[in-house]
């Protein structure tokens, strides 16, 4: 793959009490780390988005900061993609730490077959829901994004819906759609940590 890895980790993290879900621990690594470590085997390079608050540093990525603040997940991957020296970018929300290197690939082979250059990325889809925080995007859709961010229009989707995206449903696939859980609340992390 001719990539580089981006981990989401600007969220306000409200419903997690204020604790930022990227510190958060789970089997003796932060979530951070856990994504850091699968991307490391896929990207020559990987990009921790922080949006605007700065939280741990770590010796393998590269901080970002959001050029637009304030604007959530799309600013952050316009960042990313704006930042990005590859054609191609894998985002990885900090929230969700089962994500391995593993449903990139599978979405990377599923690009190569569809004959990727028509395609802007390539986005997991679990029983009908799209998961555009697990995913691939091509770096050339920066404009696109920025172009949305400008008119006040903030919803991912809604840029998605302005290009050629390659939705792969990943249903009957356990593994893969386990790797999509995402660990939003208190509750959520409790109920992770008490299963060990």
């Amino acid at each position: 793959m001719d990539a580089e890895g981006l981990i989401l980790a600007g969220g306000k993290s409200s419903r997690m009490g204020g604790r930022h879900k990227g510190s958060l621990m789970y089997r003796e690594e932060t979530f951070v780390q856990r994504l850091i470590r699968e991307l490391q085997q896929g990207t020559e390079q990987i990009w921790l988005s922080y949006g605007c608050d700065r939280h741990e540093t770590y010796a393998e990525c590269s901080i970002l900061t959001d050029i637009y603040p304030d604007c959530g997940p799309i600013g952050g991957i316009h960042a990313g993609l704006s930042a990005c020296g590859c054609e191609w970018m894998l985002v990885a929300a900090c929230d969700m730490p089962f994500l391995k290197i593993e449903l990139f690939r599978y979405l990377w082979k599923e690009l190569e077959q569809a004959e990727s250059e028509e395609y802007a990325g390539a986005v997991p889809v679990v029983k009908g829901r799209i998961h555009p925080l697990a995913a691939i995007y091509r770096k050339r859709i920066a404009g696109i994004l920025e172009k949305q961010i400008v008119t006040g229009s903030l919803r991912l989707r809604d840029a998605l819906g302005r290009m050629k995206i390659l939705y792969v449903d990943v249903s009957d696939i356990r593994e893969y759609a386990e790797m999509l859980r995402n660990i939003n609340t208190i509750e959520e992390y409790e109920e992770l940590t008490g299963r060990e």
